[in-house]
């Protein structure tokens, strides 16, 4: 006869390959998001300093960051170096949950099932490729819990199955057991400490370990003692940490808003069994669907056997419920919190799967038009797939109901293929899909900064992203405006300018985040008193490339115009993407030349500066003409791309004016100007140009620009 022993092992190496393999593979094709860069940053701090950041700054407990601090010293900060740990702590915790499944539940089938569960589910892959503490949750969790079970069924009393003879050896014997057996508590303490310091969420483990100690009491009666020791010694090692906690408690980490009640309950359950990858209306779908599945393996396993029954919904529950009831009307909900229930309920998941199987099995042989069968009569499947019934039923009853279980059998198998499908769509599009990325892309920014960069440019961001912070490229400047929070105006446009003014050329990424710079006053300061060269798009997000005030002083064209209204032209410059001026001088004395084609485009930057503010808000005329004065192309709008008008102008402000044209299709070869004025919105009247009398002479200004189409 072939037994299952035969094979269980090659199945349980190919199970470890294929949890290693979905969790490695494209391990590196997503930027880090934010809060995975933060950690990177967090864990290169010093030791000394680590304590204080869980203190004050980071809602977390600092042993996980402790952890990684020598990894990172090791091998370095590369994204999927620092991703590479959690995949190990997330591999490792499959073959756990099997061990702990076969010495609860003492059954193969359930241990490989929920093993194989856990390994191909989306919320652990997900978790596994992202440098946080959740995978190292869930791994310490399942220790802390295998350990505490491991005492509690050891033997109370030792015994030597040697005769004595004398009086010492028997001492020694005592002795060693007592160091032995105290070794174990001793494991089970330092686990629980550590999933603790890891993650605050684990004291609803500890809350688990002892509500099923509790019930359990008479069983474990020769135990209560060591257990409560062992309790005042993790309550007196969690002290510090829980006044980690404390610091946080009034507030949500990460910028969590509050999600309703029902949300919570839909978004828990659809996260366990199908992560974050997929459709919100299939992630429902599958939950209503499997949710029976689920609540037939938990009743299965209450009616099996108490202790063992208890364990795992405790296991289940309390982390869930206690995450819940927390995050009822205040915002500290996030899926991922839920992690460490996640074993849990793929045990259950797959009690339910099995029962439901078995019941069909055994049911084909001995019907019973009893539905409680299902659940009250069925019993684990031993190592050789041998089924024992607790109440074997020898009634006959009519093919109808042998029809019924068959159903129930392709019922089963359907419920998991469904579950496999959305496991399966889960992960396509969690590789595949950019709409369900974890992050926007943040190295193609980091690729193309790397490549443009030069020598005296400066790196700005106005919300401190620490993806960015950590994707920017090595050697450039970084600096965030504002880097706290519900700073004033005056702060933000003060730094903005001293930053700005110190360097050459400033890369800036726009993030508009809720208490930093909501409004965009960085963004809008920049293009009214900076240079925009060159403006870059990459998926979610762009980069603007600005030339410095400093540096505008020093590379524009001077052709000072005085017009009525306070309004000076101080020159103009026409630049490339990289700010570089594509004007030559030209056989003219004082002209330059811009050699271009037809269909061509280039971008005329205008600098003003101004007496003050204006009564009425004037539009700027750029026109390209002809010989004979007629207009080729042109451009009208109020200053800043109309979004600065000249009654906003400050005293002696200097403002920055972007004009694009493009050269129409079929100019004719020649010369051709530019000529910039002023004009009154709703009257059209042109703005009078004065000489230094303060006479009008014109209603315009020729720039010394030829524009040569070739």
């Amino acid at each position: 006869m072939f037994h299952f022993s035969h094979w269980r092992r090659p199945v349980i190496i190919l199970l470890l390959l294929l949890t290693f393999f979905l969790r490695v593979y494209h391990l590196n094709a997503q930027s880090l998001r934010g809060d995975e860069a933060a950690t990177v940053l967090y864990s290169a701090m010093p030791v000394s300093e680590l304590w204080e950041l869980s203190r004050v700054t980071d809602p977390h407990p600092p042993l996980y960051y402790l952890m990684l601090h020598p990894w990172q010293w090791l091998l370095g900060e590369d994204g999927w170096v620092m991703r590479f740990a959690g995949v190990i702590a997330s591999t490792l915790a499959v073959p756990v949950l099997y061990t702990l499944a076969q010495r609860t539940l003492r059954s193969t089938n359930i241990g490989l099932l929920a093993s194989a569960l856990l390994a191909i589910n989306p919320f652990q892959i997900w978790l596994a490729q992202d440098v946080r503490s959740y995978p190292f949750f869930t791994l310490f969790g399942l220790l802390s819990s295998w350990a505490l079970w491991s005492v509690l069924h050891k033997t109370t009393t030792p015994t030597n199955r040697q005769s004595t003879k004398y009086e010492a050896s028997r001492i020694i014997h005592h002795s060693s057991f007592i160091i032995h057996h105290s070794s174990h508590w001793l494991l089970y303490i330092l686990l629980t400490v550590v999933c603790l310091y890891i993650h605050y969420y684990a004291v609803f483990l500890i809350a688990f370990q002892g509500i099923f100690v509790l019930l359990n009491i008479k069983q474990f009666r020769g135990k209560l003692w060591p257990w409560v020791a062992s309790q005042i010694a993790i309550g007196l090692l969690i002290i510090p940490g829980l006044k980690l906690a404390y610091n946080f408690i009034g507030q949500a980490a990460g910028g969590i808003d509050k999600t309703p009640t029902s949300d919570i309950l839909r978004l828990a359950s659809t996260a366990l069994l199908t992560g974050f990858t997929i459709d919100n209306t299939w992630g429902l779908w599958v939950s209503l669907l499997l949710i029976p599945v689920w609540g037939i393996g938990l009743v299965t396993l209450l009616r099996r056997n108490f202790a063992s029954g208890v364990f795992w919904p405790l296991f289940f529950a309390l982390p869930v419920l206690g995450v819940i009831a927390l995050s009822i009307d205040r915002p500290f909900f996030k899926e991922r919190f839920l992690v460490q229930a996640q074993p849990a309920f793929e045990l259950l998941l797959a009690v339910g799967f099995l029962t439901l199987w078995q019941t069909a099995k055994k049911s084909a042989l001995h019907p019973t038009p009893h539905w409680s069968f299902v659940i009250g009569h069925w019993s684990f499947a031993n190592d050789e797939g041998q089924m024992t019934s607790d109440k074997p039923n020898d009634n006959a009853v009519t093919n109808n109901f042998g029809c019924g279980f068959a159903a129930l059998r392709i019922t089963t198998t359907l419920l998991l293929i469904a579950l496999l499908s959305a496991n399966a769509l889960a992960l396509s599009n969690y590789f595949t899909n950019s709409d369900y990325a974890k992050a926007p892309p943040w190295h193609l920014y980091h690729d193309y900064v790397s490549q443009k960069a030069g020598p005296n440019d400066v790196m700005l961001t106005n919300f401190p992203e620490a993806a960015v912070s950590y994707y920017s490229p090595n050697g450039l400047p970084f600096y965030v405006v504002p880097v706290e929070r519900d700073r004033s105006l005056e702060f933000r446009l003060e730094q903005t300018e001293q930053i700005a003014n110190a360097y050459e050329r400033i890369w800036f990424l726009p993030l508009l985040r809720q208490g930093f710079d909501e409004q965009g006053d960085v963004l809008k300061w920049l293009d009214r008193h900076a240079d925009r060269v060159n403006q870059v798009f990459f998926p979610v997000y762009h980069l603007n490339l600005y030339l410095s005030p400093a540096t505008i002083d020093t590379l524009l064209i001077g052709q000072p115009a005085i017009f009525a209204h306070g309004l000076r032209l101080r020159g103009y410059q026409i630049f490339d993407q990289a700010g570089k001026s594509r004007l030559t001088p030209s056989e003219g004395i004082g002209t330059f030349l811009l050699s271009a084609e037809p269909e061509n485009e280039f971008t005329l930057s205008l600098y003003w500066q101004a007496d003050g503010p204006t009564d009425v808000p004037y539009t700027v005329f750029t026109h390209l003409i002809a010989a004979d004065g007629f207009n080729q192309a042109g451009q009208d709008n109020q200053p800043v791309w109309g979004s600065y008008p000249t009654t906003n102008w400050s005293p002696g402000e200097k403002i920055t004016d972007k004009f694009t044209l493009t050269i129409p299709p079929g100019t004719p070869f020649g010369d051709y100007r530019l000529r910039v004025g002023w004009y009154q919105p709703d009257t059209l009247e042109r703005v009078p140009v004065l000489d230094n009398a303060g006479q009008p002479v014109a209603d315009h200004v020729i720039l010394d620009i030829i524009v040569r189409v070739e």
